[in-house]
């Protein structure tokens, strides 16, 4: 009788609060039997959603540390006037269309972000966000890796994993050790703290569009909702895939889909080779 070998689950948590044993690299780090590479977020989006936090700290097979220190408003402002007066000299002078255009852009970002302060009061801080990609095969943990980087570029923010300081990145994210000076001098940025309080919850179950189809749930029981025609930065087309065992409701969906845009009078094409589905007009 064969046997079936079950895989060796990650515990992300688990294996940095008790590793094994440690091993750093130049870009990545051993932690027990756990392949690591640490990454800090050093570029977020000039404009971000409500629980837009949530979608980084729940990327599969990670780990992720935020870390926010309020700062005096006065000195803020005095840097970014002296950055919006930067740019707008690199706009007069720029010879080429797209550099004048970056710097007129981020010259208006900066007013902006002085207005808000100044008539909204804003408090503003220094977040620093570590990512912790984590997998026991190498494989897997190249494709963690690719994931991870691909879902926060598509929030539009930038990562990277720090040469020579996953020793430091892994003091900085291990809850005993205070943080690393070096490690927030190279990752701290400024944000509003709107910004920062805004990405709540942390944590969430499911997906919900607020609108569409009720597809399924997730392993927490949470409600998968999609509506099909929304877009987004990482939903440019209404292309769906579903998949399955047989059994498990492929067609069930497929059919719901079909019957409820019908009801809404949308334009449908069936290629149907088993003739499960036909239009009687009474």
């Amino acid at each position: 009788m064969a046997k079936i070998k079950n895989k060796k689950q990650t515990n992300p948590i688990l294996d940095i609060l008790t590793p094994i044993g440690l091993r750093f690299n130049k870009n990545t780090l051993h932690i027990g039997e756990s392949f690591t590479k640490i990454y800090g977020i050093i570029k977020y989006p000039n404009k971000v959603k409500s629980e837009w936090l949530s979608k980084i700290t729940n990327i599969p097979n990670t780990v992720v540390t935020i870390g926010i220190n309020p700062v005096d408003n006065t000195n803020l402002v005095n840097a970014i006037s002296r950055n919006i007066v930067y740019d707008r000299s690199i706009a007069e002078s720029a010879k080429d269309p797209l550099a004048r255009q970056r710097a007129e852009k981020s010259a208006e970002d900066g007013e902006k972000i002085i207005m808000q302060i100044d008539r909204e009061n804003e408090t503003v801080a220094l977040m620093t966000i570590c990512v912790a990609t984590m997998s026991r095969d190498e494989q897997d943990f190249k494709r963690v890796c690719r994931r991870s980087e691909s879902m926060i570029s598509v929030l539009k923010c930038k990562m990277r994993a720090i040469p020579n300081l996953q020793k430091e990145l892994f003091k900085h994210i291990y809850p005993t050790f205070t943080n690393r000076e070096k490690i927030e001098n190279i990752l701290q940025k400024i944000v509003p703290i709107s910004t920062f309080v805004g990405g709540f919850p942390f944590a969430r179950s499911g997906f919900n569009d607020g609108a569409g189809y009720y597809l399924a749930t997730d392993s927490n029981g949470g409600l998968v909702i999609t509506d099909i025609w929304k877009r987004e930065s990482d939903r440019t087309n209404s292309n769906i895939v579903i998949m399955g065992n047989s059994g498990v409701g492929k067609s069930t969906v497929i059919k719901h889909i079909i019957l409820s845009e019908f009801m809404q009078n949308t334009k449908i094409v069936l290629i149907d080779p088993e003739s499960e589905v036909r239009h009687e007009v009474v």
